[in-house]
């Protein structure tokens, strides 16, 4: 009996990973058919509509079959639990003599049909044991514990068990489209990462001659352990329920969201100040930078061999192939374990490459192959929404090596979500990474345009220094009115009049009770009231601030 128990937990396993592949690839359908949708209205000619109407038939028997599949599959879940329980109460009854069904608890009704189907890849039996383990039960209680917190608790940051490292390692792959084709592992306190260098050539000599010694290098990659953050806003209704499987599953799905997003972005762009190298920064990087470790060998300039800018938006056929497949063949494959590239772009130059293979193909020329690997090359394309129409970049992604420190740590916020009745928690961990084989990697734009190198990632507000503006008063045109004059700024500015100079920190967001205000302009203020002005950036948060005493013209 416990045999079959161990087949039909197999058997289960193996749906669940099934189950979650389909629902990856289900994650973007929304925005390939917002693209799709815009393909539409830009076909012009005939040639166009047909190509744009194939694709739109291939997404929809894509997606109507990836729904099929996830009804049948959710089924055969059901089954298989079902199946599991009563083998489970078989064998516990073969066992004790007495009947087993009063013995197992019900399942509640806080326990969902998601955390119950598929609890990243546990069986019930490995489910159950994990809830019930002693330094999980302690963290999730203290989670709760920060409910409603109006401001930080001392001691509230909480390390996550190491057990729910693990499976958050495994979580983030569900959300870092990128995570899996890098070669990603833990390592704890600053190290040096060794990675093959140049490998010569064997000599030949006689059969019993003395052999020559071969001269291998062998440089290091030093990996520090940057901070990533992010939040979770956990409903109250969860935080109170006595159910920990269902905390469980929504801090780790949370964490992985949070930090899987920012993980992809630094792979690519990271530019190694605070945060891991992204590939595209080796490869911009004209001179030895900063990151640049001193064992980690001879650097080499890339920025002119391994980004290449195409002017074959207008091509077709052999023509637009033949460029854009010898572009990318510059990625040197000589230090990759796997040999499969992996080419990042975003989903509308994803599919303007696929419609370009598919109407080759019709001529016969050339097959396009899967939708998710690149024509003739071959490859996995991976989509990043956000990316730069027409610009593919990427090769060989397990040369590059990315680290996570030990731990990441939860604690609860100063803001709790009191309107929507939520607590605002934030998630922390410790990673670097960088590209060990900058040869491995290239960047093409194939419409003439200068391939983009830089992401604005958002500023690190906590750790910033307000900016200083310089705010002088003199009296307004009308009575009532001053006139600000502001120095010190490059962006937009706000202002807000009061009885005191205003309290301000680097990234706070204003409210409605703040005006935009241009320097030098009339504001109605009463002498002697204060005026604050901040300097907000591109995303709507302070810089900078200054104040000055109101001088109002007195009419």
């Amino acid at each position: 009996m416990a045999l079959k128990v161990l087949l039909l937990r197999r058997k289960l396993t193996d749906k669940q990973s099934e189950l979650r592949g389909l629902e990856k690839t289900a994650e973007g359908y929304e925005a390939r058919e917002a693209e799709l949708a815009e393909d539409i209205e830009a076909a012009q000619t005939d040639e166009e509509r047909s190509v744009v109407e194939a694709a739109v038939e291939a997404f929809e028997a894509e997606r109507t079959a990836n729904t099929e599949q996830q009804e049948a599959i959710r089924a055969d879940i059901e089954a298989l639990e079902a199946e599991i329980r009563t083998a489970e109460d078989a064998a516990r009854e073969a066992r004790t003599g007495k009947p087993a069904g009063n013995e197992r608890k019900d399942v509640t009704h806080m326990e969902t049909a998601e955390t119950r189907t598929r609890f990243f890849g546990l069986t019930i039996q490995e489910r159950d044991a994990f809830i019930q383990r002693e330094d999980v039960q302690t963290f999730l209680t203290r989670i709760r514990e920060m409910k409603g917190q109006t401001r930080s608790v001392t001691g509230a940051e909480l390390g996550i068990p190491t057990v729910m490292l693990d499976i958050l390692r495994e979580n983030i792959g569900r959300y870092s489209k990128l995570i899996s084709r890098v070669r990603y592992k833990p390592l704890k306190g600053k190290a040096r990462q060794n990675i093959a260098g140049t490998v010569p050539a064997a000599v030949w000599t006689e059969a019993v001659a003395n052999l020559n010694e071969l001269e291998l290098s062998f440089t290091q990659v030093e990996m520090d352990g940057y901070k990533v953050g992010g939040y979770l806003a956990i409903p109250n209704s969860t935080l109170e329920d006595d159910d920990n499987l269902n905390l469980a599953y929504e801090v780790m799905d949370m964490l992985g969201q949070a930090l899987g997003k920012a993980i992809d972005w630094a792979i690519v762009y990271g530019d190694g100040n605070k945060m891991p190298v992204g590939y595209m920064s080796r490869l911009a990087a004209q001179s030895k930078p900063a990151w640049w470790g001193n064992n980690q060998g001879e650097f080499t300039d890339l920025h002119t061999s391994h980004i290449l800018k195409l002017n074959s938006a207008s091509a077709t056929g052999v023509e637009f192939f033949q460029a854009l497949i010898g572009a990318l063949a510059v990625a040197d494959p000589t230090y990759s374990q796997s040999g499969e590239p992996t080419w990042v772009m975003n989903r509308k130059t994803h599919m303007d490459i696929l419609a370009r293979a598919l109407a080759f193909n019709a001529a016969g020329a050339l097959v396009a192959g899967m939708s998710n690997t690149m024509p003739v090359i071959g490859g996995l394309i991976v989509e990043l929404p956000g990316l730069p129409d027409n610009e593919i970049s990427g090769g060989f992604l397990d040369t590059y090596t990315l680290v996570e420190r030990a731990g990441a740590n939860v604690r609860s916020s100063d803001i709790p979500l009191m309107i929507q009745d939520q607590t605002l928690f934030v998630a922390t961990q410790r990673m670097d990474g960088k590209p060990a084989i900058g040869e491995a990697f290239v960047a093409v734009s194939y419409d003439n345009t200068e391939v983009t190198t830089t992401h604005e990632f958002a500023p690190d507000y906590a750790n910033m220094d307000l900016g200083v503006l310089t705010v002088t008063s003199a009296a307004g045109t009308s009575s009532g009115q001053t006139k600000l004059t502001v120095s010190g700024n490059t962006g937009s500015l706000k202002v807000k009049v009061g009885a005191q100079p205003e309290t301000v920190k680097p990234g706070m967001k204003p409210n409605s009770k703040w005006a935009a205000y241009t320097s030098g302009t009339d504001l109605k203020a009463a002498t002697g009231s204060y005026a604050t002005v901040v300097e907000v950036d591109d995303f709507g948060k302070v810089v900078a601030a200054g104040s000055a005493t109101v001088t109002a013209n007195g009419g």
